[in-house]
């Protein structure tokens, strides 16, 4: 491994073990980029703070970047690999088995279709228009249509 690699990881471990389940969790309670940042008492960067953010608002589908449309949400939906655990059985005799049994992840929040917005930010900034809703501000949205929560970017 190369010294830009280790110094590279190294930073990322840093980061992540000094802020990043604070940002996941107040990421959670619903306060936007700049709250976070002035509530942390470990100084770190608004970029590392966005992308943690970006990745929690997708693993927790606030954020659906697979969907470009309210139409794709109910066929990504149905075809996410659902979270399973594997339990041990013995039969009769003895002899020891594994069964994979799905489970519900106490995490997971379901919204239904009619909760989600197309989010073009992107786009939108590039062409002039200005927004005062911190989100949209400073998340990295990617340059192609993504679903969001209407109650997260809607004044």
């Amino acid at each position: 491994m190369s010294e830009n690699h280790f110094a590279k990881a190294l930073k990322n471990f840093t980061m992540d073990a000094a802020a990043g389940d604070a940002i996941r969790h107040l990421t959670d309670k619903g306060l936007s980029p700049s709250q976070i940042k002035n509530t942390l008492t470990f100084p770190a960067p608004m970029d590392y703070i966005t992308k943690v953010m970006w990745d929690r608002l997708v693993e927790t589908y606030r954020i659906i970047p697979d969907c470009s449309s309210v139409d794709d949400l109910e066929s990504f939906m149905s075809g996410r690999r659902q979270p399973c655990e594997i339990m041990e059985h013995r039969d009769r005799y003895g002899r020891k088995s594994f069964i994979k049994v799905q489970k519900e992840s106490p995490e997971e929040m379901i919204f239904s279709p009619e909760d989600y917005i197309v989010c073009d930010f992107a786009r939108r900034m590039r062409s002039g228009e200005t927004f005062t809703n911190d989100y949209i501000i400073h998340l990295p949205w990617p340059d192609r249509p993504v679903l969001g929560l209407s109650e997260i970017f809607l004044p």
